[in-house]
């Protein structure tokens, strides 16, 4: 589940989830079709094409099966992680689409959005996603300026014990400038 929500967490950054609408569950079932999910993403203000660097945050973490020690060192490691990950070149294509191909590959990933509002500086949502101990809740809040955005979700998830872990993590992306020319 870690994987699918860091993958999920930067791709969100990156898709600058920002909308014009408020409420995007519009015919009121109360969760959010691929339909939905697109229509809000078409209004999304994309981050403008260039070089993004990304940052990662660890922000809490509980665990019943890890010690401190283990927590502490998890943390570290999404920080070190942090550091390490080089710019990403967004491309004008890329910018374009925003957050369309996001929007159906969280419908896609195993994932249900109960609700999710949009306006023009962020998005909120909370979702269902399947996981190997069971249904993990995962709740989402996005700011964008179309040169950075941020993401904070938290996760709680059971364990195979039955017990629960809960996981907050930030993810960001700045634009540090235009990409470099290939060639």
């Amino acid at each position: 589940m870690l994987r699918f929500v860091t993958t999920a967490c930067a791709a969100l950054a990156l898709a600058a989830c920002s909308s014009g609408s408020d409420e995007v569950d519009a015919d009121g079932d109360g969760t959010v079709s691929t339909e939905e999910a697109k229509q809000a993403a078409e209004k999304v203000r994309p981050l403008q094409p260039g070089e993004y660097k990304m940052n990662m945050e660890l922000v809490d973490l509980t665990d019943p099966t890890m010690s401190a020690d283990e927590i502490a060192q998890a943390k570290q490691f999404f920080s070190s992680m942090s550091g390490m990950a080089p710019a990403r070149c967004l491309t004008e294509e890329e910018a374009n689409e925003g957050m369309a191909g996001i929007a159906q590959g969280l419908q896609d990933g195993n994932c249900t959005v109960q609700n999710m509002t949009a306006d023009e500086g962020g998005m909120r949502g909370d979702m269902t996603c399947k996981g190997q101990n069971g249904d993990a809740k995962v709740n989402i809040d996005t700011t964008s300026t179309g040169t950075s955005s941020q993401m904070t979700m938290r996760v709680a998830e059971p364990t195979a014990d039955g017990q629960e872990k809960t996981t907050t993590m930030k993810i960001g992306m700045t634009r540090v400038g235009d990409c470099a020319k290939e060639g």
